[in-house]
């Protein structure tokens, strides 16, 4: 939340599951964004043993060993341990692009009682990749007198563009059940990370001729550390007929951040016929409104209760209260310090008919403090939202299909959007407006077929700017959206075979703020195929089967997003246990 997250992306094999918390989130979860967040559960041990090693090959040289173990430590299972692992490397779509990874997520689980059980949590990844940075719109999604781009094309500088991450995590997660009503539960992290790379962006987009590619070489150093604990009482109590599940905390998080921006001039690039070994690279220059430190101490306290009465009556309300200290140097002697707060509630109705039907609507807030400043060293102003929702969700009875239907309102103020005169910076609107529809379909149709469909429909504006931005439509967000995957089980035919198959639609998006020119709409399709025996499971999984050549998305007419070709993976796991 207080940093550039682009550059720090968490690994996927260590999750243990995902949670996509939809809408503003700030009641419970503390900071966030008024779109919602992903929660994501890391792997811990296990109850029963497991010992699962695994190998992924596919083209672009991709390579990923893996390693999932959990025991008990004891004959009693108290103390139970698991150890995650994994060491991947691939090459990329775009020339002279590669990334490698390695990680390993070693925790303990101990149940001190039968009320009281506390679970260690640590991690450690190190990570190397060559950033991709975009292409110009004219010679991708708009024409240029010198043919289109290829969408391989690097625009940096083979060798010195890449990017090592390293990021560190310790914590525990310590629960204790005094009654039948009372639970208490601490959650605590400590995690640091450090970046070190550099990446070639645009100065100027292309020249006259639209041959030649203006460039700069951009050199990043981060250093932070992020210190968070949440104490959590639930309750859960019966009173004149109304059920409660209450839950009161209190949060804290310490940010510290020490950062180095330095830029070095480059010679343009013929993006039609490069020359990379004719680069001249200048001397490093250090930008000094972006050059210091970030802190930030956030503290917060929240009060939610679940209520339940009658049929099928449920209510939901919360609020909470956040008192941030946000102070932020540079070594131009700028010094910013503020201390935004904030109180945020929201409030739910739903109610749930026994034939699986249930109505509901919804009002939520969100508050989201930022450090970091614009181009010009102006420090960001604390983000905020509040989104109004109603819809209808049908469970079926044996719980094995579900289908969902929302519409809703959703207002940002102060987003954050790329910076369309300085790909290293954003700015932020004064506010943008998204309301639309969602609906969602997932489940068993057949005891072989499973299917998850999804459409969305966004009407997304610009409402308050002081810019030319002002009734545009933001940048990156498409007004329609679609997905569906079945998975079909051929066991009839050979036991543990399975196969599926799905397509992907992204609509027209904006091409840049002034909504100058659009991205195209475009349409993938992806399948696999599975089987599965009581040792072996086998994964043949293809993205982007036709390998359709197409931009994911355009921030200005200078960054043009290439979207990925057709990948395949096999994946071969082996369990032990």
């Amino acid at each position: 939340m207080f940093y550039d997250t682009a550059w720090v992306q968490s690994e996927p094999f260590g999750f243990e599951r995902v949670e996509v918390m939809k809408g503003p989130a700030s009641v419970l979860y503390g900071q966030t964004g008024p779109g919602g967040f992903v929660n994501v559960v890391s792997k811990r041990p296990t109850d029963k043993p497991l010992a699962t090693v695994g190998l992924t090959l596919g083209n672009y040289d991709q390579q990923q060993w893996t390693a999932d173990f959990s025991d008990a430590l004891d004959k009693g299972g108290t103390l139970r341990y698991r150890l995650v692992a994994l060491k991947s490397e691939s090459d990329d779509k775009v020339d002279f692009v590669d990334r490698s990874r390695t990680y390993i997520a070693p925790s303990l689980t101990w149940d001190i009682s039968d009320r009281t059980s506390i679970t260690l949590l640590t991690s450690y990844q190190k990570s190397r990749y060559v950033p991709v940075r975009g292409l110009p719109a004219e010679g991708t999604v708009l024409s240029n007198p010198n043919g289109n781009i290829p969408l391989s094309r690097f625009v940096g500088v083979p060798g010195l563009d890449k990017y090592e991450t390293e990021i560190s995590l310790f914590g525990y997660e310590f629960s204790h059940m005094f009654n039948d009503t009372f639970t208490f539960r601490q959650n605590v992290r400590y995690s640091t990370f450090n970046v070190d790379g550099a990446f070639t962006d645009t100065t100027n987009g292309l020249t006259a001729n639209k041959l030649n590619y203006q460039r700069r070489l951009n050199v990043r150093n981060l250093s932070a550390q992020m210190w968070t604990m949440d104490n959590q009482l639930a309750a859960h109590f019966n009173m004149f007929g109304v059920k409660h599940d209450m839950l009161v905390g209190a949060d804290i998080l310490h940010y510290n951040m020490e950062r180095t921006f330095t830029n070095r001039s480059l010679t343009a690039l013929n993006l039609f016929q490069p020359n990379y070994g004719a680069t001249v690279v200048g001397a490093p220059i250090v930008v000094a409104n972006s050059t210091g430190s970030d802190m930030a101490r956030q503290y917060g306290v929240y009060l939610q209760d679940l209520i339940k009465f009658g049929d099928g009556w449920n209510v939901q309300l919360g609020l909470r209260h956040d008192e941030t200290d946000l102070l932020q140097t540079r070594i131009n002697n700028s010094l910013t310090k503020s201390d935004p707060s904030k109180m945020t509630g929201k409030a739910g109705l739903l109610y749930a008919f026994e034939n699986g039907w249930s109505p509901y609507i919804s009002y939520s807030e969100s508050f989201l403090p930022l450090t970091g400043n614009t181009a010009d060293g102006s420090p960001f102003k604390p983000e905020t939202g509040e989104q109004h929702e109603a819809g209808i969700k049908y469970e079926s009875p044996d719980h094995q299909f579900g289908t969902t239907f929302a519409v809703y309102d959703l207002r940002r103020q102060n987003a954050t959007t790329p910076d369309p005169n300085n790909a290293n910076f954003n700015i932020q609107t004064g506010e943008q407006r998204h309301k639309g529809f969602e609906f969602e379909t997932t489940g068993q149709l057949t005891d072989r077929l499973n299917v998850v469909a999804t459409y969305t429909y966004i009407d997304a504006e610009i409402t308050k700017s002081t810019t030319n931005t002002l009734g545009k439509r933001p940048i990156l967000v498409a007004k329609n959206m679609a997905n569906v995957w079945a998975r079909y089980d051929l066991s009839g035919w050979v036991q543990g075979l399975g196969v599926g198959a799905g397509a992907r639609y992204i609509g027209n998006q904006a091409g840049n703020g002034e909504n100058t020119f659009n991205v195209p709409s475009y349409t993938l399709f992806d399948a696999g195929l599975y089987y599965n025996t009581a040792s072996w499971r086998f994964a043949l999984n293809a993205r982007n089967l036709a390998n359709k050549q197409y931009i994911a998305g355009c921030a200005s007419m200078t960054q043009c997003y290439q979207g990925d070709p057709r990948t395949v993976m096999l994946t071969a796991n082996y369990s032990f246990k």
